[in-house]
Protein backbone atom coordinates (compact mmCIF):
# COMPACT_ATOMS: atom_id res chain seq x y z
CA UNK A 1 0.00 0.00 0.00
CA UNK A 2 1.71 3.17 -1.22
CA UNK A 3 1.14 6.64 0.24
CA UNK A 4 -0.88 7.65 -2.80
CA UNK A 5 -3.09 4.56 -2.51
CA UNK A 6 -3.53 5.22 1.22
CA UNK A 7 -4.57 8.83 0.64
CA UNK A 8 -7.00 7.86 -2.12
CA UNK A 9 -8.44 5.13 0.11
CA UNK A 10 -8.82 7.67 2.94
CA UNK A 11 -10.69 10.06 0.68
CA UNK A 12 -12.98 7.29 -0.55
CA UNK A 13 -13.60 6.08 3.02
CA UNK A 14 -14.33 9.59 4.29
CA UNK A 15 -16.79 10.22 1.48
CA UNK A 16 -18.53 6.88 1.30
CA UNK A 17 -18.68 5.95 5.00
CA UNK A 18 -21.14 8.79 5.55
CA UNK A 19 -22.62 9.55 2.15
CA UNK A 20 -25.14 6.75 1.54
CA UNK A 21 -23.19 4.89 -1.14
CA UNK A 22 -21.44 2.12 0.90
CA UNK A 23 -17.83 2.58 2.00
CA UNK A 24 -17.21 -1.17 2.17
CA UNK A 25 -18.44 -1.63 -1.39
CA UNK A 26 -16.32 1.21 -2.73
CA UNK A 27 -13.18 0.06 -0.90
CA UNK A 28 -13.59 -3.46 -2.29
CA UNK A 29 -13.90 -2.09 -5.83
CA UNK A 30 -11.09 0.45 -5.31
CA UNK A 31 -8.65 -2.11 -3.95
CA UNK A 32 -9.48 -4.45 -6.83
CA UNK A 33 -8.63 -1.52 -9.14
CA UNK A 34 -5.30 -1.14 -7.29
CA UNK A 35 -4.65 -4.83 -7.90
CA UNK A 36 -4.96 -5.83 -4.23
CA UNK A 37 -6.65 -9.22 -4.31
CA UNK A 38 -6.56 -9.89 -0.56
CA UNK A 39 -8.53 -7.88 2.06
CA UNK A 40 -6.25 -5.60 4.11
CA UNK A 41 -7.82 -5.95 7.55
CA UNK A 42 -5.47 -3.74 9.56
CA UNK A 43 -5.62 -0.93 7.00
CA UNK A 44 -9.41 -1.25 7.00
CA UNK A 45 -9.33 -0.80 10.79
CA UNK A 46 -7.23 2.34 10.44
CA UNK A 47 -9.62 3.89 7.90
CA UNK A 48 -12.69 3.11 10.01
CA UNK A 49 -10.95 4.50 13.10
CA UNK A 50 -10.56 7.77 11.20
CA UNK A 51 -14.23 8.00 10.30
CA UNK A 52 -15.31 6.90 13.79
CA UNK A 53 -13.26 9.79 15.17
CA UNK A 54 -15.14 12.09 12.78
CA UNK A 55 -18.50 10.88 14.16
CA UNK A 56 -17.35 11.32 17.77
CA UNK A 57 -16.17 14.86 17.05
CA UNK A 58 -19.15 15.90 14.93
CA UNK A 59 -21.69 14.60 17.47
CA UNK A 60 -19.63 15.47 20.58
CA UNK A 61 -22.35 17.73 22.03
CA UNK A 62 -25.03 15.06 21.59
CA UNK A 63 -22.84 12.36 23.12
CA UNK A 64 -21.75 14.54 26.04
CA UNK A 65 -25.38 15.52 26.61
CA UNK A 66 -26.45 11.88 26.82
CA UNK A 67 -23.74 11.18 29.39
CA UNK A 68 -24.04 14.33 31.49
CA UNK A 69 -27.86 14.23 31.61
CA UNK A 70 -27.77 10.50 32.31
CA UNK A 71 -30.23 10.02 29.47
CA UNK A 72 -30.90 6.35 30.16
CA UNK A 73 -33.79 6.22 27.70
CA UNK A 74 -31.58 7.18 24.76
CA UNK A 75 -28.86 4.82 26.00
CA UNK A 76 -31.43 2.00 26.15
CA UNK A 77 -32.67 2.78 22.63
CA UNK A 78 -29.08 2.79 21.31
CA UNK A 79 -28.52 -0.52 23.07
CA UNK A 80 -31.66 -2.01 21.55
CA UNK A 81 -30.67 -0.77 18.11
CA UNK A 82 -27.22 -2.33 18.45
CA UNK A 83 -28.51 -5.84 19.23
CA UNK A 84 -29.40 -6.80 15.60
CA UNK A 85 -25.98 -5.93 14.15
CA UNK A 86 -24.12 -7.76 16.93
CA UNK A 87 -26.29 -10.86 16.47
CA UNK A 88 -25.93 -10.80 12.68
CA UNK A 89 -22.19 -10.25 12.90
CA UNK A 90 -21.69 -13.21 15.23
CA UNK A 91 -24.01 -15.56 13.33
CA UNK A 92 -22.95 -14.77 9.78
CA UNK A 93 -19.36 -13.52 10.09
CA UNK A 94 -17.79 -16.05 7.72
CA UNK A 95 -20.46 -15.66 5.06
CA UNK A 96 -20.26 -11.86 5.20
CA UNK A 97 -16.45 -11.84 4.97
CA UNK A 98 -16.60 -14.09 1.90
CA UNK A 99 -18.68 -11.46 0.09
CA UNK A 100 -15.81 -8.95 0.30
CA UNK A 101 -13.88 -11.07 -2.20
CA UNK A 102 -16.67 -10.80 -4.79
CA UNK A 103 -16.77 -7.40 -6.56
CA UNK A 104 -19.70 -8.62 -8.66
CA UNK A 105 -21.91 -9.22 -5.62
CA UNK A 106 -20.76 -5.94 -4.06
CA UNK A 107 -21.75 -4.11 -7.24
CA UNK A 108 -25.18 -5.75 -7.21
CA UNK A 109 -25.70 -4.76 -3.59
CA UNK A 110 -25.25 -1.12 -4.60
CA UNK A 111 -28.56 -1.54 -6.41
CA UNK A 112 -29.96 -2.63 -3.04
CA UNK A 113 -28.74 0.60 -1.47
CA UNK A 114 -30.42 2.58 -4.23
CA UNK A 115 -33.70 0.76 -3.55
CA UNK A 116 -33.49 1.48 0.20
CA UNK A 117 -32.86 5.19 -0.40
CA UNK A 118 -35.82 5.51 -2.75
CA UNK A 119 -38.07 3.44 -0.48
CA UNK A 120 -37.15 5.54 2.56
CA UNK A 121 -38.09 8.79 0.83
CA UNK A 122 -41.28 7.26 -0.58
CA UNK A 123 -42.47 5.95 2.79
CA UNK A 124 -41.51 9.13 4.65
CA UNK A 125 -44.09 11.04 2.64
CA UNK A 126 -46.81 8.50 3.45
CA UNK A 127 -46.37 7.50 7.09
CA UNK A 128 -47.48 9.36 10.17
CA UNK A 129 -44.76 11.42 11.88
CA UNK A 130 -43.67 9.88 15.17
CA UNK A 131 -43.19 11.85 18.35
CA UNK A 132 -39.62 10.74 18.94
CA UNK A 133 -37.91 7.37 18.95
CA UNK A 134 -39.56 4.24 20.29
CA UNK A 135 -38.21 0.77 21.00
CA UNK A 136 -39.82 -0.47 17.77
CA UNK A 137 -38.25 2.21 15.58
CA UNK A 138 -34.86 1.77 17.31
CA UNK A 139 -34.97 -1.97 16.58
CA UNK A 140 -36.07 -1.29 13.01
CA UNK A 141 -33.17 1.08 12.39
CA UNK A 142 -30.91 -1.43 14.11
CA UNK A 143 -32.09 -4.17 11.75
CA UNK A 144 -31.23 -1.90 8.83
CA UNK A 145 -27.77 -1.44 10.31
CA UNK A 146 -27.37 -5.22 10.42
CA UNK A 147 -28.27 -5.42 6.72
CA UNK A 148 -25.40 -3.05 6.02
CA UNK A 149 -22.87 -5.66 7.15
CA UNK A 150 -23.20 -6.89 3.57
CA UNK A 151 -20.66 -4.96 1.43
CA UNK A 152 -22.43 -2.71 -1.01
CA UNK A 153 -25.30 -1.90 1.37
CA UNK A 154 -24.69 1.54 2.83
CA UNK A 155 -24.94 1.71 6.62
CA UNK A 156 -25.93 5.37 6.65
CA UNK A 157 -28.29 4.93 3.72
CA UNK A 158 -30.01 1.90 5.24
CA UNK A 159 -30.39 3.37 8.73
CA UNK A 160 -31.48 6.85 7.67
CA UNK A 161 -33.98 5.35 5.21
CA UNK A 162 -35.32 3.07 7.95
CA UNK A 163 -35.70 6.04 10.28
CA UNK A 164 -37.63 7.95 7.62
CA UNK A 165 -39.81 4.91 6.93
CA UNK A 166 -40.66 4.65 10.64
CA UNK A 167 -41.81 8.27 10.67
CA UNK A 168 -38.87 9.96 12.34
CA UNK A 169 -38.23 13.59 11.47
CA UNK A 170 -35.37 14.02 9.02
CA UNK A 171 -32.81 15.44 11.45
CA UNK A 172 -33.70 12.84 14.08
CA UNK A 173 -33.24 10.03 11.55
CA UNK A 174 -29.86 11.50 10.60
CA UNK A 175 -28.65 11.91 14.18
CA UNK A 176 -29.85 8.52 15.43
CA UNK A 177 -28.24 6.81 12.44
CA UNK A 178 -24.79 8.05 13.41
CA UNK A 179 -25.20 7.86 17.18
CA UNK A 180 -26.19 4.23 16.63
CA UNK A 181 -23.00 3.67 14.66
CA UNK A 182 -20.75 4.53 17.63
CA UNK A 183 -21.19 1.32 19.72
CA UNK A 184 -21.41 -0.93 16.65
CA UNK A 185 -18.37 0.48 14.85
CA UNK A 186 -16.34 0.71 18.07
CA UNK A 187 -17.01 -2.96 18.87
CA UNK A 188 -16.26 -3.99 15.28
CA UNK A 189 -12.95 -2.11 15.29
CA UNK A 190 -11.81 -3.73 18.54
CA UNK A 191 -12.79 -7.16 17.21
CA UNK A 192 -11.03 -6.62 13.87
CA UNK A 193 -7.93 -5.27 15.60
CA UNK A 194 -7.72 -8.32 17.84
CA UNK A 195 -8.33 -10.60 14.89
CA UNK A 196 -5.75 -8.89 12.68
CA UNK A 197 -3.12 -9.02 15.44
CA UNK A 198 -0.01 -6.88 15.77
CA UNK A 199 1.65 -8.83 12.97
CA UNK A 200 -0.67 -7.11 10.52
CA UNK A 201 0.68 -3.71 11.55
CA UNK A 202 3.62 -3.46 9.16
CA UNK A 203 5.92 -0.69 10.53
CA UNK A 204 7.21 0.06 7.03
CA UNK A 205 3.80 1.41 5.99
CA UNK A 206 2.72 2.83 9.35
CA UNK A 207 2.98 6.43 8.13
CA UNK A 208 0.95 5.60 5.03
CA UNK A 209 -1.78 4.00 7.15
CA UNK A 210 -1.84 7.01 9.49
CA UNK A 211 -2.14 9.36 6.51
CA UNK A 212 -5.08 7.36 5.20
CA UNK A 213 -6.82 7.44 8.59
CA UNK A 214 -6.31 11.22 8.98
CA UNK A 215 -7.57 11.84 5.46
CA UNK A 216 -10.66 9.73 6.22
CA UNK A 217 -11.28 11.88 9.35
CA UNK A 218 -11.02 15.23 7.53
CA UNK A 219 -13.07 14.17 4.52
CA UNK A 220 -15.56 12.44 6.83
CA UNK A 221 -16.24 15.65 8.73
CA UNK A 222 -17.09 17.43 5.48
CA UNK A 223 -19.23 14.50 4.31
CA UNK A 224 -21.33 14.56 7.48
CA UNK A 225 -22.11 18.25 6.97
CA UNK A 226 -23.09 17.63 3.35
CA UNK A 227 -25.27 14.63 4.16
CA UNK A 228 -27.15 16.49 6.89
CA UNK A 229 -28.17 19.11 4.33
CA UNK A 230 -29.14 16.51 1.74
CA UNK A 231 -31.30 14.58 4.22
CA UNK A 232 -33.00 17.81 5.30
CA UNK A 233 -33.73 18.72 1.68
CA UNK A 234 -35.26 15.32 0.88
CA UNK A 235 -32.90 14.63 -2.00
CA UNK A 236 -31.50 11.22 -1.10
CA UNK A 237 -32.55 10.07 -4.56
CA UNK A 238 -29.36 11.75 -5.84
CA UNK A 239 -27.31 9.04 -4.13
CA UNK A 240 -29.67 6.34 -5.38
CA UNK A 241 -28.86 7.37 -8.95
CA UNK A 242 -25.16 7.31 -8.13
CA UNK A 243 -25.39 3.82 -6.59
CA UNK A 244 -27.09 2.49 -9.71
CA UNK A 245 -24.36 3.96 -11.91
CA UNK A 246 -21.53 2.74 -9.64
CA UNK A 247 -23.04 -0.73 -9.44
CA UNK A 248 -23.35 -0.89 -13.21
CA UNK A 249 -19.72 0.17 -13.70
CA UNK A 250 -18.59 -2.42 -11.15
CA UNK A 251 -20.50 -5.23 -12.89
CA UNK A 252 -19.26 -4.31 -16.34
CA UNK A 253 -15.61 -3.58 -15.65
CA UNK A 254 -14.45 -5.35 -12.44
Amino acid sequence: MTLTESLISGIVQGLTEFLPVSSSGHLVLLHRFFGLSEPMMFFDVCLHAGTLAAVLFYFRKDLLGIVTRRDYRTIALLGAGTVPVVAAGLLFEDRIEALFASPGIVSMMLYGTAFLLLAGEYLYKRVRRMNGLTAVSALGVGAAQAMALVPGISRSGATISAGLAFGLERDEAFSFSFLLSVPAVSAALVYKLLKAGTAAADPSVGLNYAAGAFTAFVVGMASLAVLRRVVASGKLYIFAVYCILAGTVGILYL
